[in-house]
């Protein structure tokens, strides 16, 4: 699958060798990878509702609960509520790491029809995902090049020419049916929700600072 994801796509390989002087376009961090995935991917807010920093339950009784980096749910039926959890990975050791540890990812596989990790373009082989995740990697693209983005848009690629950054989808996740969230879940949603409405914006993603090794 990773191959035939891949091999349908032709962007040009300029885009991954970046040159504009834009800040947010060069420095790809986990906050810019999810503006990214929000614009290019979830654009539409009648379809889509996508939650930033999840935190899957409520109270502090115990151990923490998880967070998810971003959790998009499409809310029209006939696509059957479609569910996809995004996890950001912005060094090739915090992902080495994560995928040592397939436990952290139940809770995500658990509320997910389809589960992906973000990375910048060029961070991973597609041969060191797990079977059940898919992969989006987000890179940037030069000023001269933005007339591109509106002949090259498709299905797998995505453009962002008002930001200079593209998506691209080069490892479509498995779809697996999973059952419907528990109360404390969609506690958790609701919570997410309010404090967007209030004007308070989610922390950005927990990247470890690991040193690298393979």
């Amino acid at each position: 699958m990773a191959a035939l994801a891949t091999a349908n796509l032709d962007v040009p390989s300029t885009l991954h060798q970046p040159t504009n002087t834009n800040t947010e376009t060069r420095q790809l961090t986990a906050t810019v990878l999810l503006d990214a995935i929000e614009r290019c991917l979830h654009q539409s807010t009648s379809e889509w509702m996508l939650l930033r920093e999840l935190r899957v339950g409520t109270g502090f009784h115990g151990n923490a609960a998880q967070r998810l980096d971003a959790y998009a749910l499409n809310c029209l039926p006939h696509t059957s509520m479609r569910r996809v959890c995004y996890e950001v990975k912005i060094s090739r050791a915090d992902f080495l790491c994560e995928v040592k540890q397939p436990l952290k990812r139940r809770i995500g596989l658990r509320y997910s029809n389809e589960f992906y990790f973000v990375t910048p373009a060029g961070l991973l082989n597609t041969s060191e995902l797990p079977i059940e995740c898919g992969l989006v990697e987000v890179g940037a693209f030069a000023q001269d090049e933005r007339s591109i983005a509106h002949v090259e848009s498709g299905a797998l690629v995505h453009f962002d020419p008002s930001h200079g950054v593209y998506c691209r989808i080069t490892v479509p996740a498995l779809w697996r049916e999973t059952p419907g969230p528990t109360w404390q879940f969609v506690a958790g949603m609701l919570r997410n929700q309010q404090k967007a409405f209030q004007g308070r914006p989610p922390k950005p993603p927990n990247q470890q600072g690991l040193p690298f090794t393979d």
